[in-house]
């Protein structure tokens, strides 16, 4: 496999993660239960969730979203190094590998719930379930933040101004809204970041223009 087709698979990965991140998501808040929770949601509201047996469609939704998560761990790394890599390249990679991490705990939390509704679990214990993933859902928009901080001076630096400046901007929206309003602007961050990883995947996946080798005419 030469170069340029090896980065159009790293490229196809980071589209299909989100195609299938989204998909997924859609899947299981379809059934309108447990999955359908925020820490803000009240006791009635997470009463009435956790009172009947997850749908098999929350076990679809959640197969699809670790499929995502893991599609979308090979190209933010390859990403990192498609940039340039170096120091810079490699804190974003260990971001990304803890933003898969955490993100990994918030869904397995999700799916704790899906799997313990309908038998009885007290209210109590359902809402520490709820506010826990949220906390770690929280977490992740920080982590994706740090990881566009880290590859924004590597867009620059490689002449890509649009993609660097807009991981500034993402991250940026990230950081001050998830302060301000995480119900509303912090849940948005997160499409930015998917929006972002589109544009990244057809921007870094392109093949390059090769220098030419004509000489100089004085």
């Amino acid at each position: 496999m030469n170069l340029q087709s090896r980065d159009r698979w790293f490229a196809l990965s980071g589209l299909a993660s989100v195609v299938v991140e989204l998909v997924g998501t859609f899947v299981q808040m379809s059934s309108k239960d447990t999955h359908s929770l925020t820490w803000a949601s009240s006791t009635g509201a997470i009463a009435r969730a956790f009172a009947h047996h997850a749908d098999t469609v929350v076990w679809i939704g959640a197969y699809l979203e670790v499929v995502a998560m893991g599609l979308g761990l090979v190209f933010a790394i390859w990403a990192a190094a498609k940039l340039g890599g170096g120091l810079l390249g490699s804190i974003a990679s260990g971001f990304a590998v803890a933003t898969t991490a955490v993100s990994l705990v918030s869904l397995a939390l999700l799916d704790a719930s899906a799997y313990l509704a309908g038998s009885g679990l007290p209210v109590a214990t359902a809402k520490v379930l709820v506010v826990t993933n949220g906390a770690t859902f929280v977490t992740t928009w920080f982590l994706t933040a740090f990881y566009l901080l880290a590859v924004a001076p590597l867009a620059l630096a490689g002449g890509r101004r649009a993609l660097g400046f807009s991981a500034v901007v993402v991250a940026a929206f990230t950081l001050v809204g998830t302060a301000a309003s995480p119900e509303n602007a912090g849940q948005l961050s997160t499409m930015l970041w998917l929006a972002w990883v589109v544009g990244a995947s057809i921007a870094l996946g392109r093949r390059e223009p090769r220098p030419s080798l004509a000489p100089a005419v004085a």
